[in-house]
């Protein structure tokens, strides 16, 4: 028996963006019904992923607030890295296309 992918999706902002990639969530589950899928997403979206019943872990990033105080931020923003790599995920899915996506899907360090 194989197991389920483990995915994140990243897509962190904005608002229609967000609501517009909820359906990435259910083409990912008719394709792979055992997959176990996690959602990165800016800290004042975070409510939206969560109204998918497939997305089982909303993960909160504050982009936009770090931007502001970068030095202030480092703390924070290791922390976040380090959850995301403890997570151990088969693939990350940047469906947001930005630098700041690419650097959250790089602190995945998906197998794909």
């Amino acid at each position: 028996m194989q197991n389920a992918l483990n995915i994140v999706l990243i897509k962190t902002s904005s608002l229609g963006d967000v609501l517009h990639n909820l359906p990435v969530v259910s083409d990912i589950c008719r394709h792979a019904p055992d997959a176990r899928i996690d959602w990165v997403v800016e800290e004042g979206f975070a409510p939206l992923p969560a109204l998918h019943p497939r997305v089982k872990r909303v993960i909160p990033v504050a982009m936009r607030r770090w931007r502001k105080s970068l030095w202030q931020s480092c703390g924070e923003m290791r922390a976040a890295c380090r959850d995301l790599r403890a997570s151990h995920y088969d693939c990350a899915l940047d469906t947001q296309g930005l630098l700041k996506s690419a650097l959250i899907a790089r602190c995945a360090s998906a197998r794909r």
